[in-house]
């Protein structure tokens, strides 16, 4: 009996993806490398002197994400980004300040949360109730300026929400409501 339940996880996992795999992947190209500006936790207004980006930012609050840039290089190019775990789709298409957006579940470290990709080309985005795997190119980055950038810079918007609840917020208005996220970078496999 034991033997025939095994089987049929292990069959299960072949089959699904095993959405339950905890591995965390990079996700994207030489991660560690890249430019973060707009790192978990800053505080940016639209003014130039509190914002590290140029043009800067027309948000303001403590950014609940991490902003991964691209090099000079890619600014033409095509560049994947990758799911960082497994799990199922919660939101695929656009959102004002992003663009095109993802939003999948999955576990990192024991918790549910969601992850949000931002600054998405949306021609090839997953479907919602999709799973990925983590590992998986989910999609590639939108270009500059474009709708499916949310006209901003070409780069990868990461946020963690912690928790099952969507919510797709880029940045909070005060501290505390950053213990809702995760910094990406204290688990990706990159950073840790």
């Amino acid at each position: 009996m034991k033997l025939h339940l095994l089987f049929s996880v292990a069959t299960l996992c072949v089959i699904t993806g095993c959405s339950g795999d905890s591995t965390l992947h990079d996700l994207l190209p030489n991660a560690r490398n890249r430019a973060t500006p707009l790192s978990f936790g800053v505080h940016v207004t639209p003014d130039p002197a509190t914002n590290p980006i140029d043009p800067p930012e027309r948000f303001s609050g403590y950014h609940a994400a991490v902003d991964y840039e691209v090099s000079a290089g890619e600014l033409e190019g095509d560049v994947p980004v990758y799911a960082i775990c497994s799990g199922k789709v919660r939101f695929s298409g656009y959102a004002e300040g992003y663009g095109g957006l993802l939003v999948h579940d999955c576990r990192i470290e024991g918790q549910r949360v969601t992850v949000l990709y931002g600054h998405l080309d949306r021609s090839n985005l997953p479907k919602e109730g999709k799973r990925v795997r983590g590992g998986q190119i989910i999609a590639l980055l939108a270009d500059a300026n474009s709708h499916n950038s949310g006209h901003t810079r070409k780069h990868l918007h990461l946020g963690i929400h912690k928790g099952k609840n969507l919510d797709i917020r880029g940045y909070v208005q005060s501290e505390t409501k950053l213990e809702q996220f995760i910094d990406p970078e204290t688990v990706l496999p990159s950073f840790t």
